[in-house]
């Protein structure tokens, strides 16, 4: 597109600036992706466009004048503006050039798993960190402006932020494709309808509480109730016992005269059932075998009377049921299994199925329903242990008719199908379940 009758003032303008011309294209173009839904992004936009001189915009600057297009309505091709507009007083010394060095250098330390920061920057890049004026690096202070202006994540039109990160793990690069692979042949070999699942696949899942009479031990798991989200305080009291973090150990290892009581998730036809094992059982093949003894009655109990119980267990690759170095199955489990005529979802062979797949797996959700409930019903911590196990026992009842009452179960013993395909969607990553 150009316009060689127009006046000379329409294709000129400073050195590395949009000339009007161009800036009317840009308007265009933004308003027609707008208007017609093409989701194109603003550095796909960039390519269309010409600065004077040569070269394109880059996407955040697309992303300011899209600013200018919505905040003046009186906007016209040419018209002084925010971006164009000489600001009074000296030239700046962290000038356009060298900011977008940095900003490329940061961007791509990112790229390389190196966690970008202003001293690592200043080693790498000594010439666009360097103040003319006094012969010495820029402080931090600026560097890291220039994070938050010009640095992105691939994908994204957001600038950087300093941010909590989630408290899902991060995944190293071989069990991203492990997972993605293992989700595509689930999808492509073993393909089953989402009402198969329903009604043939029993999900189970092993956990367990800490009860106490441990001062110290108590209060750690009452503070760990809070987690690591942010919480309403006032600054200068962040030294303030409740305001702080507890032991990270809190309500997860157990000390001397602790007890442990064990309990099973149980996903299956639409139900949640919470099978406790109570004190003394043990994470391990034995363990496992005890608790498929217990499974028929449990699905005797979830089931409507007359129907065909399910007969698939479907589980992680944890202790007790898959050797965890090779993913064979447990010696003790499989006899178990075979003794209830119940077969393993993964085969007596997982090695093929990842080792770390808590967001694609139903019963994890189901978890994280009862830990919620939990933490929102916190029962008393000032008696014995025997009751506290009552409580315990008590508050796990509750919850399992609070969430078959009021939770879609029915939808989450059908979503697999719709997460393996969603792995296969974004290449192995974590999922927003």
């Amino acid at each position: 597109m150009e316009a060689s009758a127009s006046p000379s003032w329409w294709n000129s303008g400073p050195q590395g600036r949009l000339s009007p011309w161009s800036q009317a294209l840009l308007w265009a173009l933004i308003k027609v992706n707008d208007e017609l839904e093409l989701e194109m992004e603003d550095s796909k936009i960039a390519t269309f466009i010409t600065k004077v001189g040569g070269g394109h915009p880059l996407k955040n600057a697309v992303k300011e004048w899209r600013h200018v297009f919505v905040k003046d309505s009186n906007w016209y091709p040419g018209k002084t503006n925010d971006l164009k507009r000489k600001q009074p007083g000296p030239k700046k010394l962290l000038d356009g050039r060298k900011q977008h060095c940095i900003a490329t250098c940061a961007m791509r330390l990112k790229k390389q798993k190196v966690e970008p920061s202003a001293a690592l920057i200043k080693e790498i890049c000594p010439v666009a960190t360097l103040n003319p004026n006094t012969g010495e690096a820029f402080t931090d202070k600026y560097i890291l402006e220039v994070f938050k202006k010009r640095c992105f994540d691939e994908g994204s039109d957001v600038p950087w932020s300093q941010e909590h990160p989630l408290q899902k793990t991060a995944l190293p690069d071989f069990l991203v494709k492990w997972r993605a692979k293992w989700a595509s042949d689930m999808l492509l070999k073993d393909p089953h309808p989402p009402g198969w699942y329903l009604r043939h696949c029993v999900w189970v899942d092993p956990c367990h509480n800490i009860l106490s009479t441990n001062r110290r031990q108590i209060f750690d798991i009452e503070r760990a109730n809070h987690g690591k989200r942010p919480r309403w305080m006032s600054k200068d009291k962040k030294l303030y016992a409740r305001n702080m973090r507890a032991s990270p150990y809190g309500g997860k290892q157990k000390q001397f005269g602790d007890r442990k009581v064990w309990w099973f998730v149980v996903l299956s036809r639409g139900r949640v059932h919470i099978e406790v094992m109570g004190d003394g059982w043990e994470q391990n093949s034995q363990g496992m075998s005890q608790f498929v003894d217990r499974v028929p009655s449990v699905l005797r109990i979830m089931c409507v009377a007359g129907e065909t119980l399910p007969h698939v267990i479907a589980s992680d690759r944890g202790p007790g049921f898959y050797q965890s170095s090779t993913g064979h199955i447990c010696k003790d489990y499989a006899e178990a299994l075979k003794k209830h005529h119940l077969r393993p979802f993964a085969t007596e062979d997982a090695s093929h199925q990842p080792p770390d797949i808590p967001d694609v797996l139903p019963h994890e959700t189901a978890v994280a329903w009862i830990r919620a409930y939990l933490k929102k019903h916190p029962f008393s911590r000032s008696g014995s242990l025997d009751a506290q196990e009552a409580a315990l026992r008590r508050l796990l009842a509750e919850c399992t008719e609070h969430i078959n009452t009021n939770h879609e179960v029915k939808r989450l013993c059908q979503c697999f199908p719709t997460r393996l395909q969603k792995l296969v969607d974004s290449g192995g990553h974590r999922l927003k379940t």
